[in-house]
Parts: C-alpha cells; sequence; structure tokens
C-alpha cells in the first residue's frame, strides 16, 4: 500500500454501504495500525436517497479528512455513481454492480462490474451482506486486508446471530475478484 490511500463507497440509502466504509477503517486501524477515518454523506431523503462514504488512510495521523484523489471507488447504484464520480484518480480501481450501474467505459480506471447486490441476495441468501461482501471485494482488490484478517474481524464486529453468513458473505467477496 502507498502511503496514503482513498476510497468512496456510494449507493442507494438503506443498502448498507456507509457500513462497509466504517468497517474498513476500524479494519485497518486494527490489523494494520494505520489511521483510518470515515466521513459519510447522506441527501435529506436517507433511505432511497443517493449516499455515500469516504475513506481515507495513511500511515500518519490525518489533518485533513477530505478526499481529493479517489484511489478506489465502488458503486450499486448509477445515480449515487453520477453524483460522486469527483476526483478520482486516474489508474484508480473502479467496481460497480453490473446489474445497477450502466455500462462505464474508460481506459484511464480499472473497471470490475460484479453483480453486488444480486450476489448477496442469491449466493448469501440475505441482501443486508452487501456490505460485507463488499468490504470482501475491497480488500481482495486493493491487498488492504487479507481474508484471514477480515475472517477475524468481521464476527467481533456485525450483529449476534449473524456472524456465519458475514463470513460467507468475506469469503465469497474474496472469490469474486
Amino acid at each position: 500500500m502507498s502511503k496514503h490511500y482513498e476510497l468512496r463507497f456510494s449507493a442507494i440509502g438503506g443498502q448498507g454501504i456507509i457500513t462497509a466504509g466504517a468497517l474498513l477503517a476500524e479494519a485497518v486501524v486494527e490489523y494494520k495500525g494505520l489511521y483510518a477515518i470515515h466521513s459519510p454523506r447522506y441527501t435529506a431523503q436517507v433511505r432511497g436517497g443517493p449516499t455515500k462514504v469516504d475513506v481515507v488512510i495513511d500511515e500518519k495521523p490525518i489533518y485533513f479528512p477530505k478526499t481529493i484523489a479517489v484511489d478506489f471507488y465502488l458503486s450499486t447504484s448509477q445515480k449515487s455513481f453520477e453524483t460522486y464520480f469527483q476526483d478520482i484518480k486516474e489508474g484508480a480501481i473502479i467496481v460497480l454492480d453490473s446489474n445497477l450501474v450502466n455500462e462505464f467505459n474508460d481506459p484511464r480506471y480499472k473497471v470490475y462490474r460484479i453483480p453486488l447486490i444480486e450476489t448477496a441476495a442469491k449466493e448469501i441468501g440475505n441482501v443486508v451482506t452487501v456490505s460485507t461482501l463488499s468490504l470482501a471485494v475491497t480488500a481482495k482488490l486493493t491487498g488492504l486486508l487479507t481474508l484471514e484478517e477480515l475472517e477475524d474481524f468481521v464476527p467481533k464486529n456485525v450483529p449476534k446471530g449473524y456472524e456465519e453468513i458475514n463470513i460467507k458473505a468475506v469469503r465469497l467477496g474474496f472469490s469474486l475478484v
């Protein structure tokens, strides 16, 4: 990892993507000893409106918590993708929900199309796990966290009774890329 890494997750309010950003920030602090901050943004229409969370990770204390050159962008909504497609660094990794975000072809970015929400619903059996699935895809593509670190971290940070289903989401997320 470079000394400074910026990530953005966008979705429709209620899809759980803000949780993915918060979990990522907590996990890199715990397992990598890095500094991390996450900054969520909601529209006035919290459920169903465009939402995003930016995560800044650094080896040094973070004094400016805003993103200015995003290295990684994951989106599960067309409207949110377009609304928050700004400050994306050339060469950035972009993950799009292949069923919910229309074709985006720009050779300046490394684009991955993964049916995140459909996979959470059909393969895991619970769409709520899209946050954990997205976290795992992010970890695999960025190298910020290992599968073993997430398998240890996730059960301690999800509601009781949902540990196994979220472990399944972590493993599936790693296998999707």
